[in-house]
């Protein structure tokens, strides 16, 4: 019945924050999303002949895009249930000690955008949503190629574009912190625009360059002795069990080796893509709210902590620290609070992340029949009509999907903070005193969630 009723709280919280600020999300992703096929199609046009002015027009396109969905997520919070009950009631009933500052305040949205622009990047590059961006380039550099004869698209994920993006990634990285030391005393949103957009392109490099080290990694163990041992060690393995004929119209071999492939090519590509992207989204969602204000040393045990504090009182311990803490700024402004968020999440309770879960599945096989309903409609019956149509049809689809998402993950937000707060019904408050979650005493009084 718990996992009923928050099913049905956060169905209501979507539906509400949905029609409440869909022309602000609405807005703003259409804004995004016109800046990146504009971009897409430059850049696609450009082709290989200008591809390093290519490939910096793409990423302007998706960086453009990244912030488009962070700017509908800010454009959300002030619907947060918690956050207006905390606000309305003032003293009366003040947020746990241990919660962000950040999170009851307002904030700019470019201040925003430089703090989660790389996280948001991220889980594009990570969860293959830039992959998807370079394959719709791909059809448009095809069909740009046939009518002006313009070269290949120059973005590729290849293990010879490596060099590239290194160099990419290194100068994005030395102008970024250039320019944030020219504009850092300036106060006008305009002059960290293009900070946003350097931000972007680091980020960008630096995910390729990872996955396409990963890749060479892949190969490399293809190419070992040991590894194709191995495989030549489990097929013998399989090849030495008995032909025992199980009920289900298989033998013993059969089975395993199915349920092998089972594991590999569907339970573990379902896992990372129905479980975990959700719940990085819930993340992302959380550092944009404000969920950030925290150091590394939040996430250790209070031992460690103990320990951690000893060896800073060491005075050559403080000069250390301090130049591992100029290093590591940009790890513990923008990725350690994606950590941190991941607590707030599992502190929400399994009802609230069962239902999260359930709800944002339900949401991607809507999205699938969603866009197969507008492909049928408008791309039916000739060449023609897919490409007339091909742009309205995604732009329709990003702006409905994407506003719904963000809807659902605000709500699963704010059912989290509640919870932190000691204000749901089945989640007591964290009364370990670990930063991030609060103590909940002061917030219960005269503050109840519906």
């Amino acid at each position: 019945m718990q996992l009923i009723r928050e099913f049905d709280a956060l169905v209501h919280a979507t539906g509400r924050l949905w029609i409440r600020f869909l022309p602000q999300m609405g807005t703003w992703l259409l804004l995004g999303w016109l800046v990146y096929i504009t971009c897409l199609m430059t850049s696609a046009t450009l082709g290989n002949a200008y591809g390093a002015l290519g490939s910096i027009v793409f990423v302007l396109g998706v960086t453009a895009n990244v912030v488009s969905v962070i700017f509908a997520i800010h454009a959300v919070k002030p619907g947060l249930g918690t956050v207006e009950r905390f606000i309305a009631a003032g003293e009366a009933a003040s947020p746990p000690t241990e919660f962000p500052a950040t999170v009851m305040a307002s904030e700019r949205r470019i201040d925003v955008a430089i703090l989660t622009v790389g996280p948001v990047l991220g889980v594009y590059a990570v969860w293959a949503i830039v992959d998807g961006m370079i394959s719709d380039g791909l059809v448009w550099n095809t069909i740009i190629r046939s009518f002006w004869g313009a070269g290949e698209f120059s973005i590729s994920r290849r293990l010879a574009d490596l060099p590239f993006y290194l160099v990419l990634g290194g100068v994005a990285l030395i102008a970024r912190l250039v320019y944030t030391r020219l504009v850092r005393r300036l106060r006008s949103p305009w002059w960290k625009l293009p900070l946003v957009f350097l931000e972007g392109l680091w980020v960008f490099a630096a995910f390729f360059i990872v996955l396409l080290g990963l890749r060479a990694v892949q190969n490399w163990l293809d190419e070992r002795a040991f590894w194709r041992e191995g495989l030549h060690a489990w097929h013998g393995f399989l090849q030495w069990l008995p032909d025992v004929r199980l009920p289900f119209e298989l033998t013993l071999p059969e089975a395993l080796q199915h349920a092998s492939i089972w594991l590999t090519e569907q339970f573990l590509p379902g896992l990372w893509q129905g479980i975990a992207l959700p719940l990085v989204w819930l993340a992302v969602t959380a550092i944009v709210f404000g969920w950030r204000e925290f150091r590394a040393r939040d996430l250790l045990t209070v031992t460690l902590r103990e320990r951690a504090d000893q060896m800073e009182s060491v005075s050559g311990s403080k000069r250390f620290g301090s130049l591992v803490s100029i290093l590591t700024a940009d790890l513990r402004d923008k990725w350690v609070p994606l950590l941190h968020a991941f607590r707030l999440i599992w502190r929400a309770g399994p009802h609230v992340l069962g239902a999260y879960l359930v709800l944002n599945a339900l949401l991607e096989a809507g999205s699938w029949a969603f866009h197969a309903f507008l492909s049928r409609t408008f791309s039916a019956n000739t060449q023609e009509n897919v490409l007339r149509s091909f742009n309205a049809v995604d732009v329709v689809h990003h702006v409905a999907i994407m506003s719904l998402s963000v809807c659902l993950y605000a709500a699963a937000f704010d059912r989290g903070l509640a919870g932190a707060a000691g204000l749901v019904e089945g989640v007591a408050p964290d009364t370990t005193g670990s930063p991030g979650v609060g103590r909940g005493e002061s917030a219960a009084q005269g503050v109840k969630v519906q």
